[in-house]
């Protein structure tokens, strides 16, 4: 019986952890693992803050480079966790109005559970250690893949699992999952604090997935991937400014319709930061039918997405840095890690989330290196010599001025895609790969 008291014990642990910056706020005490667990068996509440900031304060787990082929992380959780985040799922938008709580029932199968070993049942079910279960914060998941489910902000998220019960013969084993205000730290809902009633969550909700399909819709029906990549890059860029307030408390910057609805408008408070830039970008590429993941260091917040079979880093926040312009916001388009490395030789794109998920193997090299472009040593520079017809962009009208040029109709100069010294339709069929389907 000890052994079940205990596991219900470590299993009330209730747990916040922070939308923002995708990292878990620092407590102001730390405590050693062996402190967290005499707190553990006497009963008392330990957040999965004070977890994880255990042993010195630093942020354990980083995130490893493997070779994953989704870019969606419920793809990496297990089936026990997994009914959890279905639950989210189908819960997310009775959520919007701020108390209500999400309680699963989950049944996991086992082999011969007792009230002695059900710890070990359970963690040889999940296929983790239980304090890696207690460390792998499912909602958090499911935000990641679902930035547009911006109400939740999860420092306001109690998580609890409780009602722990053993099946005659010890096949089964039944708990519940509940999601709910975190009433212990006195909030009143979930929402962020940049919001103050239901009416204006559910107006931005829906301002802002009419936004999402006027900018889909503007995009051709018959561009391709890299073309609809490109396209978001330029609205993002073209209608945002980064939020010039360091100050936390403008929770606005911190989510999606930061960048989708308020990024050019009169409040700068409203503007976004590098979270509000890619949480957007994850949002368009997933209605668009583009795989991408949202990426975090411990300092910056980008993309990872998919094309042709390969994961290529897109980072919306620094294509709009500074003045750019026209080509020069391709800098961080489809990049591989060797480009990403030389572009920045700080830690803002050091892969690290408090997880023990992995993220994906990114290509070494560009997007259009890999399918037999020509690069030069700068981004500006391959994307210049792609720009045709020099007007800042690339876009359908390279593609025929190009055609036009091999075809002797007009005269000018163009980059020889092929490499056989001549331009040609060769050329012309290799740059239609690049921006049509």
């Amino acid at each position: 019986m000890k052994k079940i008291l205990l596991l219900i014990f470590i299993l009330t642990v209730i747990s916040a952890s922070s939308v923002y910056a995708q990292k878990l706020d620092e407590p102001a005490v730390k405590y050693s693992d062996d402190e967290l667990a005499r707190k553990l068996i006497k009963g008392e509440y330990v957040s999965l803050t004070d977890m994880l900031w255990a042993e010195g304060g630093d942020i354990p787990m980083a995130m490893a480079l493997d070779e994953i082929d989704s870019a969606s992380y419920y793809d990496q959780l297990n089936d026990f966790e997994k009914t959890m985040y279905d639950n989210y799922d189908a819960s997310a938008e009775k959520m919007m109005d701020g108390v209500s709580s999400v309680t699963t029932r989950i049944e996991v199968p086992v082999k011969g559970a007792t009230a002695e070993n059900v710890t070990e049942k359970l963690e040889e079910a999940a296929g983790i250690p239980l304090v890696k279960i207690l460390s792998r914060p499912v909602y958090v998941y499911f935000y990641m893949d679902h930035p547009e489910a911006f109400w939740l902000d999860f420092n306001k998220v109690a998580y609890s699992i409780s009602n722990v019960s053993i099946s005659a013969g010890g096949s089964l084993v039944t708990l519940e999952a509940t999601v709910k205000v975190n009433t212990g730290k006195n909030y009143k809902n979930y929402w962020p604090d940049c919001f103050t009633s239901q009416a204006q969550v559910e107006k931005d909700y829906t301002d802002m997935n009419k936004r999402v399909e006027e900018i889909i819709s503007a995009v051709p029906e018959n561009a391709s991937d890299f073309y609809k990549a490109k396209y978001f890059i330029e609205w993002l860029c073209e209608h945002n400014t980064y939020n010039p307030n360091s100050s936390n408390s403008y929770r606005y910057k911190f989510i999606a319709p930061s960048a989708l609805l308020y990024g050019d408008g009169n409040d700068t408070t409203k503007y976004p930061v590098c979270e509000g830039y890619a949480e957007a970008l994850k949002i368009l590429c997933d209605r668009a039918g583009i795989e991408a993941m949202c990426m975090t260091s411990t300092t910056h917040k980008w993309n990872a997405l998919k094309l042709n079979g390969k994961f290529y880093f897109t980072d919306p926040t620094w294509c709009d840095s500074g003045n750019q312009k026209g080509i020069r916001r391709y800098s961080w388009l489809l990049i591989g890690m060797n480009k990403a490395n030389s572009l920045d030789s700080g830690i803002d794109h050091n892969i690290v989330y408090q997880t023990i998920l992995n993220s994906p193997s990114v290509s070494n090299t560009m997007y259009i290196e890999d399918i037999g472009l020509p690069v030069y040593p700068t981004n500006s520079q391959s994307y210049y010599y792609l720009d045709i017809d020099k007007n800042g962009t690339l876009d359908f009208n390279d593609a025929k001025e190009l055609l036009s040029l091999a075809a002797g109709i007009n005269t000018g100069a163009a980059q020889d895609m092929t490499g056989d010294g001549t331009i040609n339709l060769n050329d012309v069929i290799k740059y239609m790969a690049l921006i049509f389907k």
